[in-house]
């Protein structure tokens, strides 16, 4: 049991600005400020893509991934987020997750003055933070940043993307030991590389919530 309560389910940066608060005591004050806030009605998508065969929907089916093998679909576990995928195990106490929230927005702020806010947040919370290449996810423009920090004792590296799609703005953000971030890297890049706007044609429903502790 020492070793079971040892083991923090870390929660992303974009889960806990959105308002969710972690059962394990991770300090939302080490976040940045949640998304705007101004929701306007939901516009349809600027862009609709094909979706690879067997691809994951969103809750609200606005996109869809491909998962990760054995990875846990733990979206109803958190109702702030629209995505919520969780590793089988931790690795160096912490469970390797990538989650997605959203907002729409009438008049979406630029990229770049999300990206600049987030990061003087992070800045300002003590974390390291690095810029990354502006690219497309789903062919939609998107612009973000790695992270490096310390939550509750143990090294984190997480990597947050926010992406702007008509007047959805969506951020992705993957988390992970330090020690795994190639590793993670590499995995957010299979999740971001296989995103389909709209509702992946041959969709099941969201499967119930894993079990897994």
């Amino acid at each position: 049991m020492k070793a079971r309560r040892s083991v923090v389910a870390l929660l992303p940066v974009a889960l806990l600005a959105a308002g969710c608060s972690s059962p394990n005591g991770v300090d939302p004050s080490s976040v940045p400020p949640q998304l705007p806030t101004t929701v306007e009605a939901p516009s349809a998508t600027h862009l609709e893509t094909r979706a690879a065969p067997g691809a994951l929907p969103a809750s609200d089916r606005s996109f869809g991934v491909l998962a990760p093998a054995g990875w846990a679909n733990d979206t109803t576990k958190h109702p702030t987020t629209v995505l919520y995928l969780r590793a089988p195990q931790p690795s160096a106490n912490v469970y390797p997750c990538f989650s997605v929230v959203k907002s729409v927005l009438k008049d979406p702020p630029a990229l770049e003055e999300l990206v600049n806010q987030g990061m003087i947040a992070q800045r300002q919370k003590g974390a390291t933070v690095t810029k990354l290449a502006d690219r497309t996810v789903g062919g939609a423009p998107a612009s973000g940043y790695a992270i490096s920090r310390v939550a509750q004792g143990y090294d984190v590296a997480q990597t947050q993307y926010y992406i702007l799609n008509g007047s959805q703005v969506v951020v992705t953000t993957m988390t992970s030991a330090a020690k795994d971030k190639a590793t993670a890297t590499s995995t957010q890049e299979s999740i971001l590389t296989s995103w389909s706007w709209g509702t992946p044609s041959s969709a099941a429903p969201t499967p119930a919530p894993s079990t897994t502790p």
